[in-house]
């Protein structure tokens, strides 16, 4: 499943992650699926929460939510990843430690053809480039291609179980 779910509100007076709770809460109540948080809780007008690196970075730490995937699409998020070095290098190091959690996507607004997916792609070149090789092919490749095939494993048994 991929959960749409912002971890602020917009505009905010003050960067905190007011639905952080409630979205752990979700996560946590459904250790059998596979869930994938979209653009880290991120949108147009839900900036990082002043501690978003370490939010995530505890949630992939936590046993109970290794079935939490998150999703790095977006021009909005790309924004955030690669606003200057510090960023980006904050990124990559989590990234990095959890190699197999993230994944890009190529969720835009309104696409009139592949120019502006590709256009994301291209605005995370500082991404890909401070990522091991094989880390940046996880990220952009190999873990949909692992998740997408494993769900498509579990969807087959359950239509044989249930017909």
């Amino acid at each position: 499943m991929i959960f749409h779910n912002d971890i602020d509100k917009p505009f905010p007076k003050s960067y905190t992650s007011n639905y952080l709770k409630q979205t752990v809460d979700v996560f946590r109540r459904h250790p059998e699926a596979t869930l994938i948080w979209a653009h880290i809780g991120l949108g147009r007008i839900v900036r990082p929460v002043n501690d978003q690196i370490e939010i995530l970075r505890e949630m992939l730490e936590d046993p109970a939510l290794s079935h939490v995937y998150f999703d790095i699409s977006w021009d909005e998020v790309a924004k955030y990843i690669v606003r200057n070095d510090t960023t980006v290098k904050a990124t990559a190091e989590l990234i990095e430690a959890f190699p197999d959690r993230f994944l890009f996507g190529s969720d835009v607004v309104s696409p009139s053809g592949i120019d502006k997916p590709l256009a994301v792609y291209e605005m995370y070149e500082p991404l890909w480039k401070a990522l091991t090789p094989e880390t940046a092919e996880k990220v952009k490749k190999g873990n949909y291609i692992r998740l997408f095939d494993n769900a498509r494993v579990k969807v087959k048994a359950w239509e044989s179980e249930n017909n």
